[in-house]
């Protein structure tokens, strides 16, 4: 696990550090904007149910940080279970995923509802629910996992693109298969 040097763990993305997953600064999103940002999901998620691990790594900017976390580890301890940071990580987590869909080949399908945004300066905070299902080789579908997307991005060339990416588990304890992307 990896301790987040921000004075708690949201401060960064706008999150209220007393309870995770509440974003004390957003309202109401400006509808071109919510637009944009359930594209941008809807390609991620997309991304990751297609396994395209390597494809996902082009979501960040360089210098990106994509962490996982509990919600009560988090909101108790401040500690992720894990945090990856700049795109030379981001490609470490790409390849390790890739090597486990190629010896456990489930299927996925990622969920991404209830975006809220606002525009901080140069960059957008961002947060959204997720579900994630997964079906295995004999078809049988599973809830996999729910949680929440605290995030920050900015533009590149145009393009959105990952600051940070927070994935807060809403649960007690992470799933045992945790070698998907969130």
């Amino acid at each position: 696990m990896s301790v987040d040097t921000f004075s708690s763990p949201f401060a960064a993305t706008g999150m209220n550090s007393e309870r995770p997953g509440k974003m004390s600064k957003l309202k109401i999103t400006p509808p071109e904007l919510r637009s944009e940002l359930e594209d941008f999901y809807a390609t991620y998620a997309s991304l990751i149910d297609e396994k395209q691990a390597n494809t996902w790594v082009d979501m960040f900017l360089s210098d990106a940080v994509y962490a996982v976390g509990t919600y009560g580890n988090i909101s108790t301890t401040g500690m992720w279970w894990y945090t990856d940071r700049g795109i030379l990580k981001l490609k470490e987590r790409a390849a390790y995923t890739n090597g486990y869909h190629w010896h456990n080949p489930t299927r996925m399908l990622h969920v991404v509802h209830n975006i809220r945004a606002a525009i901080e300066g140069d960059s957008i905070v961002a947060q959204a629910a997720f579900v994630v299902y997964t079906a295995d080789k004999n078809d049988e579908v599973k809830l996999h996992i729910v949680g929440r997307y605290s995030d920050r991005l900015a533009r590149e060339d145009g393009e959105l693109r990952f600051q940070e990416h927070r994935v807060v588990v809403d649960s007690e304890t992470l799933p045992a298969n945790m070698s998907i992307l969130f």
